[in-house]
């Protein structure tokens, strides 16, 4: 079996930084031998989760959005920071899944935030929310200060060690997911 590693950007904005970082790690990942995929929030049509007790009314978008979770070993997750949290778009699509989707993945998180404080609070919400659906968050995250500084003219990321801890992020979540998919970590006991 393949190794599978998902990237989910809860960014609303076309083009954003949120997405291009998620990108970045993703390539890290499929550098460690994993298939990734790439999800961005503000191309599908998620609906607003309303505690519906029927899930199977909701329209296929969220099946196939929770589809893609269970299928994957690893999830990388960046949301931008917005008023000291995830996005609310983000939260939504969250919110729309469950333990059944998300338990002992692997996740890594990104935060990006326009402001030079970073994105502490939201990695933080983020980590919280993934300890409650069963997820194991690696210890290495990424949080971005000054998101509209991190390129450079060309379009590439202007700052090295941006570079490599965004890369380490989707290192690390490829090995552990591997460890875990071989039976190496037994987190059940």
């Amino acid at each position: 079996m393949a190794l599978h590693i998902l990237g989910i950007c809860g960014s609303m904005r076309p083009n954003s930084s949120t997405a291009y970082v998620i990108k970045y790690a993703l390539a890290a990942a499929a550098e460690a031998g994993a298939e990734t995929d790439f999800y961005d929030i503000a191309e599908h049509q998620l609906p607003f989760c309303d505690g519906r007790q029927d899930e199977s009314t909701y329209p296929s978008s969220v099946n196939e959005f929770k589809a893609l979770i269970r299928s994957s070993q690893g999830i990388i997750i960046g949301t931008p920071e917005y008023h000291n949290s995830i996005t609310g778009s983000l939260k939504n699509a969250l919110d729309l899944c469950s333990t059944e989707e998300f338990e002992h993945k692997m996740v890594g998180i990104i935060g990006v935030a326009g402001g030079g404080m970073g994105a502490a609070n939201a990695i933080g919400h983020l980590r919280t929310i993934m300890r409650g659906v069963g997820s194991w968050v690696v210890p290495h995250q990424v949080s971005i200060s000054h998101s509209g500084k991190i390129f450079d003219g060309s379009g590439l990321l202007a700052d090295v060690a941006l570079e490599h801890r965004l890369k380490k992020l989707g290192t690390d979540v490829t090995k552990y997911a591997r460890l875990f998919a071989a039976g190496v970590l037994d987190i059940d006991e």
